[in-house]
């Protein structure tokens, strides 16, 4: 769950890939890094330290993209920020390394006592380009199966082909994904075809906030995943 919280941070920057790195053993860095946005020191200040913070209210309903992929689109993934904090599962220290229109900060998060159960130790700041967001803890507890991370990960994401997670430099792809039930090819009176892949994504994944059928075309998905056709975002792409 903490990474699942952490993933879902960088879907919500607009991120195409997380990369994420468990080690073999403890006192050795776990890392997740992402392409998105990245924060400035004032978002990370007032988005990532705000015990609460109302993303919905704050942002919107819709992820955030980098310029180059502002013509994408996505429902937010998160809430009120609660999960942001999941790399104090595994250690009582963390840093985040971002990186956001020339600025590269490293901020450093620790347990504290009080009202306030986070503590920002220590930020520095230069010059760097691109965007993006990596989270780095030496693990001290919780180390978690890359195996079990993977397959986990794979089914809460697995409706978007345009978001790919890596585990220690693998993904599952759709067709190798524990909960695939069954596989077959559609073909229609006009003479196109489609690929259909059913999958029980409850098998590594208890709970996942997008249910039903995800349409891809071009390897984009269309619209929102659904069990009711005719209504929703994607309903004019096929009219």
């Amino acid at each position: 769950m903490a990474l699942t919280e952490l993933v879902a941070n960088a879907w919500d920057a607009g991120s195409a890939t997380v990369e994420i790195t468990i080690p073999d053993d403890s006192g050795q860095l776990l890392i997740v890094e992402d392409v998105g946005t990245g924060m400035s020191s004032a978002d990370f200040r007032k988005k990532w330290m705000t015990l609460g913070y109302d993303r919905v209210r704050l942002q919107g309903f819709s992820a955030e993209f980098a310029p180059e992929r502002a013509d994408w689109k996505r429902p937010a993934y998160g809430r009120n920020g609660v999960g942001r904090h999941g790399m104090l599962c595994f250690a009582s220290e963390y840093q985040v390394e971002t990186r956001r229109e020339g600025t590269m900060s490293l901020f450093t998060v620790s347990t504290a006592t009080g009202d306030n159960p986070r503590e920002l130790l220590k930020e520095d700041k230069k010059r760097a380009t691109g965007h993006g967001t990596k989270w780095f803890a030496n693990v001290t507890r919780n180390l978690p199966s890359p195996d079990r991370v993977r397959q986990v990960l794979s089914a809460r994401f697995l409706h978007d082909p345009q978001f790919q997670v890596k585990v220690n430099g693998r993904f599952i792809p759709l067709a190798e994904h524990e909960g695939l039930i069954d596989r077959e090819m559609l073909r229609f009176a006009d003479g196109c075809q489609a690929k259909a892949f059913f999958v029980d994504s409850t098998r590594s994944a208890k709970t996942t906030p997008y249910q039903g059928v995800a349409f891809w075309v071009g390897g984009r998905l269309v619209g929102d995943p659904s069990w009711a056709i005719g209504v929703g975002n994607w309903q004019s792409s096929f009219s």
